[in-house]
């Protein structure tokens, strides 16, 4: 193998990372499309199959959503069969959204797949290199969630400043 070249190489990291990122939103669409939902949707259903029931406002800071609009899609994701209100046996007064039964079996129909796929993909690497596969992904999800926060803040006004709004036309 050729030296590369350590700025090299972390510069196509970063390129790959992005051309992985355009690859994801495209097979998201795709995949949304065919559910016959929306991206938002989408996301949304993956963090309540990711992490339990929660409520509508917590799923509204999940996905970055002001309340009402995930009522809105908590709406359109019931409508579907995607998730199910339910009412919180700890607190009667609180109700949670949760993933309808069917939408495991819907999902896994469209994403099992691209699962199968990658853990065959996933075959060719040691228990080191899976380990050290995991850290950076975890690594670079903290990285882009950062920035997506910053990036919301500044939407809401409450950022540094550093994001002001871009002229129209292009250059």
């Amino acid at each position: 193998m050729q030296a590369v070249g350590r700025k090299k190489l972390r510069q196509e990291v970063i390129e790959e990372l992005r051309a992985l990122g355009t690859a994801d939103d495209f097979m998201n669409e795709a995949a949304a499309a065919l559910l016959g939902i929306h991206t938002t949707d989408m996301h949304a259903g993956e963090v309540l199959d990711r992490e339990g029931a929660m409520t509508v406002g917590e799923l509204a800071g999940a996905v970055g959503l002001s309340p009402g609009a995930a009522t809105a899609l908590v709406d359109r994701l019931e409508d579907a069969g995607f998730a199910t209100r339910v009412q919180d046996a700890a607190n009667r007064r609180r109700v949670l959204v949760q993933p309808s039964k069917e939408a495991g079996g819907r999902a896994y129909a469209v994403f099992g797949p691209l699962i199968r796929n990658t853990a065959t993909f996933l075959e060719r690497y040691s228990e080191q290199e899976l380990i050290l596969i995991r850290d950076f992904l975890r690594g670079a999800q903290a990285v882009i969630t950062k920035h997506t926060e910053t990036l919301r803040d500044a939407q809401l006004g409450r950022g540094p400043g550093s994001y002001p709004p871009l002229e129209s036309g292009g250059s």
